[in-house]
């Protein structure tokens, strides 16, 4: 699971390959990134380079915004759901502690 998610991370795709399997124009592309609701990585001559979360992202903009939903309404719904991955995040850390000290606890009581 965590190698496939490395994967879908991993940023290979040039633009023309995002902009073949987004139907975005390198155009759209850029002003999304422009915006803040990409943050693409650069190869070593400086062109952009997309990992398949990025398109994944991309295709979500592209069908909220063919919803009419604005580019505030989309900031607004990934940064919730940035803060409610952090959340979630936390508790997960904070159960597996919990956990953890349960299981030492046990340890030293035997």
């Amino acid at each position: 699971m965590i190698d496939e998610r490395l994967k879908k991370d991993l940023a290979i795709l040039p633009i023309s390959t995002v902009r073949a399997l987004t139907n975005l124009s390198d155009r759209q592309i850029r002003y999304y990134e422009s915006q803040d609701l990409l943050t693409t990585k650069r190869g070593k001559g400086g062109q952009r380079r997309f990992s398949l979360n990025d398109v994944e992202r991309l295709i979500e903009i592209r069908t909220m915004m063919e919803s009419g939903d604005s580019l505030k309404d989309i900031h607004s719904l990934y940064e919730t759901n940035r803060v409610n991955s952090r959340r979630d995040e936390k508790k997960d850390f904070v159960h597996s502690l919990e956990n953890e000290f349960l299981k030492i606890g046990r340890l030293e009581k035997h």
